[in-house]
């Protein structure tokens, strides 16, 4: 493949590659696909992309193919890996780019010979480092960027191994080179101080090497030192970093637009440092806090800071300012002198001398004034995209962002420091609480910032704000006021009431907390505001105290604005959370939507249609259709023309989107069942995605179980017809490698199988059935499968003597042995483990599966007759109790007692639950008699043995467990 015709040809191929033609481009791919494990493959790249009389576009994709090859066949096990021989000369060949003239070439170059690096260094490469060194020190700037480049990259490489002894060699070299690195970015530091203002152009590649070697000894201090509190240089490396960073920041506000934009990247990597050396080696950080925070504080907090600062700057600042604040590290024991370790003493006595009283007052006060307002930008946001605007960022979005930072840090110093800052907060809120002028724009955002800051420190602030009087007061006042400014403040208010609602409110002001917020929903009002009242009002209905008889009366108006609302919304993210707001007013208030929601209903399947390139949204309306058919009930069958196709898409796994809807889509498929009276054709045809669906494994296969079950059900002969057969193989194939819990879903859906399909269920069932007999013919399972295993048995009995003899029959075949012991083996188990069984009805159904035994006039079961009986009279004991006559009853009986489902504590009963009681009102254990059934098949062996054996039988019971069944039956 090495040679120079190989090499005209792959040159070829790369320029189809890189051509505009997808046909050529296609080809071009496949054929360099098939070359991939070609010897002398990469040589031939690294020979074009090494030429450079060869055209950049096609030495760039050189590198491409040459860089994702390393990636795939650089390491030894590779399948097709690249030979040791071919990568000795690709080593050699590697280190001779280091001088490449094409900049972004040279990226690529460096991150290929990092990858290979991270294999390699420092067995199989061990000169590798020595030549990066030689070019750090070249005085061509070319070349010596370049080697800082490889550089930087091979150690962040390097630095990302986790291995004891990669991590061991790491700490070596970079105690190695950590002294010569530390020098050359002082001395490229100084000529960037010397040159910028003087030599623009020369400033500039100055500053791309001092932003690399600063990358270069973040890694490598911090996670190349075990400790770098014990390498003196790496600590006043830090030291000197704060100093020479106000340099930077002076430098910068002078400096030429082009070179700003690195001069910020560079000012940051300095901050990064100081950040990484605070979450990795908080003890090293130690002796660096008081500068820290004299620092943060002095730019961003004082006048020192003004026109010095840019945003992404003072994020970092502030970011940590809360890392020292938060650090657990710094946090002494509650008894101070249990404190182990003195670094944390010293961290806390530091933290002490520096917050003084008058430090967190100023930085609280600068904080609310200068941090938490609105700027120019948010407002001119507001108004050209106010759905943009009232979006919210979430996760950990206050590392970067501006207003979620600010908001973090104002509450983690709040938090720090309550007893110290709410008497200052509260004093702001009594100096601002009154309604201001509309007119004074600067008075209106100093009030929305001291809200803001009463709503963040809502909790802090339990004891020291009476919200009910404020609520009742200026706040009610100030929704009022509808002057355009004032927007500001009702869009505040709004997320107060929301903050405020769950921390201290009287249960009796809610239905007030709802009229104050209806107004703020109306097309009247400014979109932004809307959308705050809407996130209000789902707080306020997530209180715990919640209660639909309060909201009622507000019911139907709050609902149809808030479907105003989400039809006039354009945005994606906008309608997905009002319609999550919808949806959860829906889930809270249940049955009493049935009379309000047509409208919704009707905009549904619109929205369903315009959101097909919006899976997430798409996620939002079936999670909103599950609580609006749990509200409808059998009225939502009239919704099937349109949720029969939406369940369709969400369960086809042969489309994308089922990656997102399905698990929303198979709640929704379950949810419809549970409130459907009769089987609908659109249903019946959703019975095929089943058995795939069981196929996918235990991520949904709770939820499709269930849904089976509530097939099995709703249209038992239909279900066993469609699909009996794919299911019970479906499922016997997964069986043996299902945990306990999944399991049991099994056993539970063929018991309720055996109890309401048609006759043929147990011929369909059997090799479940098997499963289930050998697992009590081995006797191992915790007490809740074996009370499952042993129900299915007996139900199986109850039905059908001659199926169990039959799966005996099978076991033993199977095992090599002969039936009557398999039968006797489970028989033994059975009896033993049946103590174990708690629940009445279980152990009920077991004693009549026993007592039908009885008549089979096997010697199996009559050499067992005593323990059969000892089963059967505890039994009796458990179910049976005396009635107001002075007779004996049976308590399961339908009728005595009444038939308990897991599903009695729900508000209403759904069509399921009407079916599963159905159902239990048919079982054996509700409909026969323990105690007479008992005597019959005690009267019926006794003429099958004759008198005489049977009294021998008799005769060995026990006398304990003969006068326990003389109380309930004559023998």
């Amino acid at each position: 493949m090495a040679s120079l015709n190989a090499g005209q040809v792959v040159v070829a191929c790369l320029g189809e590659a890189a051509s505009q033609n997808p046909d050529a481009i296609k080809l071009a791919e496949e054929r360099l696909k098939e070359w991939e494990t070609e010897p002398g493959f990469y040589t031939t790249l690294m020979n074009i992309f090494g030429d450079y009389s060869v055209a950049v576009n096609i030495r760039w994709q050189a590198v491409l193919y040459f860089k994702n090859g390393v990636d795939r066949y650089w390491r030894k096990n590779a399948q097709g890996g690249i030979t040791d021989e071919e990568k000795v000369g690709l080593r050699a060949g590697l280190l001779k780019t280091v001088n490449e003239p094409v900049n972004q070439i040279a990226v690529q170059l460096a991150v290929t010979v990092a990858k290979a690096a991270r294999f390699d260094v420092p067995r199989d490469w061990p000169d590798l480092l020595p030549v990066l060194s030689q070019a750090v020190q070249a005085d061509n700037d070319t070349v010596q960027h370049r080697g800082l480049l490889f550089l930087h990259h091979t150690i962040k490489a390097l630095a990302s191994k986790r291995l004891a002894a990669d991590r061991r060699a790491f700490h070596e070299l970079s105690n190695q080179i950590i002294g010569y690195m530390l020098g050359l970015w002082h001395s490229l530091h100084t000529t960037l101080l010397h040159q910028i203002g003087i030599r623009a152009e020369e400033s500039a590649i100055t500053l791309e090497k001092a932003i690399l070697a600063i990358k270069i000894l973040r890694k490598l201090v911090i996670q190349g030192l075990k400790k770098p509190e014990d390498n003196a240089d790496a600590m006043s490396f830090i030291s000197n970093l704060f100093i020479e960073v106000k340099t930077l920041l002076d430098v910068r506000k002078n400096s030429a637009p082009h070179l700003r934009e690195h001069l910020e990247k560079y000012c940051v990597l300095h901050q990064k440092i100081w950040y990484d050396l605070l979450e990795n080696h908080p003890f090293s950080f130690v002796q660096h806090i008081s500068t820290c925070l004299s620092f943060i504080c002095s730019l961003c907090f004082t006048p020192a800071g003004e026109g010095l600062l840019f945003q992404r700057f003072t994020i970092f600042c502030l970011n940590l300012l809360k890392g020292v604040l938060l650090c657990m590290e710094y946090r002494p024991a509650k008894n101070i002198e249990d404190t182990r370790d003195p670094a944390t003493l010293q961290a806390h006595r530091i933290k002490q001398e520096f917050f003084r009283l008058e430090t967190i007052n100023e930085i609280c006060t600068r904080l609310i004034s200068n941090y938490l307002p609105l700027s120019g930008e948010d407002l001119q946001l507001w108004d050209e995209d106010p759905e943009g605007y009232a979006f919210e960022e979430g996760g950990d979005s206050w590392r970067y962002s501006w207003r979620p930072c600010c908001e973090t840090v104002f509450l983690t110093l709040f938090h720090e420091y309550r007893e110290s800052l709410a008497s200052l907060l509260v004093s702001l809120v009594r100096d601002n609480h009154a309604p201001v002028d509309a007119a004074n724009l600067t008075a209106i955002l100093r009030k929305d910032a001291i809200y803001n800051a009463v709503g963040l420190a809502a909790f802090d602030l339990y004891d020291e704000i009476d919200f009910d009087s404020w609520l009742t007061s200026s706040l009610s006042l100030e929704l009022g006021v509808k002057d355009s400014n004032y927007r500001i403040v009702r869009r505040r208010v709004c997320w107060l009431l929301g903050q405020w609602s769950g921390v201290k409110l009287s249960p009796e002001l809610r239905p007030r907390l709802y009229e104050m917020l209806m107004p703020m929903l109306t097309n009247s009002e400014d979109l932004v505001v809307r959308l705050a009242a809407a996130k209000a009002m789902k707080v306020v209905i997530d209180d715990f105290e919640f209660s639909v008889e309060e909201l009622e009366p507000y019911l139907e108006q709050v609902f149809s604005l808030l479907f105003a609302l989400l039809k006039e919304v354009s945005e994606c993210d906008t309608k997905l959370n009002v319609l999550n707001v919808l949806s959860y007013l829906i889930e809270r208030v249940g049955v009493s939507i049935r009379p309000i929601c047509s409208a919704l209903l009707h905009y549904l399947p619109t929205l369903w249609e315009e959101s097909a390139n919006h899976n997430m949204l798409r996620c939002s309306i079936l999670s909103t259709l599950v609580f609006i058919v749990q509200g409808l009930g059998t009225v939502s069958e009239g919704l099937l023309p349109f949720l029969g196709p939406v369940l369709e898409l969400s369960t086809d796994l042969t489309q994308d989107c089922h990656i997102y809807l399905l698990e929303d889509g198979l709640e929704l498929w379950l949810t419809l069942l549970h409130n459907t009276a009769k089987p609908y054709d659109s249903l019946l045809h959703l019975l095929p995605r089943i058995p795939p669906l069981l196929g996918l494994g235990s991520e949904n296969l709770r939820t499709t179980i269930y849904i089976l079950q509530a097939y099995v059900l709703l249209c038992p002969l239909r279900v066993m017809e469609t699909i009996g057969n794919a299911v019970v193989q479906e499922l016997s194939t997964q069986y043996g490698d299902l945990q306990d819990e999944g399991v049991l879903m099994i056993l539970r859906l063929v018991e309720t199988w055996l109890r309401a399909g048609p006759p043929h269920t147990p011929q369909v069932l059997e090799p479940l059935l098997l499963m289930v007999m050998d697992a009590v013919h081995t006797g191992t399972d915790y007490p809740m499968l074996m009370s499952l295993h042993l129900s299915i048995l007996s139900r199986l009995i109850l039905s059908s003597h001659a199926l169990f003899a039959s799966l005996c029959l099978t076991t033993a075949t199977k095992l090599n042995s002969n039936h009557n012991d398999v039968a006797g083996k489970v028989l033994d188990v059975w009896c033993d483990k049946m103590p174990c069984v708690t629940a009445p009805e279980r152990r009920k159904l077991l004693a009549l599966a026993l007592s039908s035994l009885l008549t089979t006039e096997s010697p199996v079961v009559l050499s067992r007759v005593y323990i059969v009986f000892l089963n059967v009279a505890e039994t009796l004991n458990d179910v049976t109790r005396p009635d107001e006559q002075g007779g004996i009853i049976d308590s399961l009986m339908a009728g005595v007692g009444d038939v308990v489902l897991d599903t009695d504590d729900i508000d209403y009963e759904t069509e399921h639950d009407s079916r599963k009681r159905q159902i239990a009102m048919q079982d054996p254990v509700h409909t026969i008699v323990l105690k007479e059934f008992v005597q019959s098949q005690v009267n019926a062996m006794a003429l099958q043995l004759g008198e005489t054996n049977y009294k021998e039988i008799i005769g060995n019971v026990d006398v304990e467990t003969r006068d326990n069944l003389l109380e309930y039956v004559s023998l």
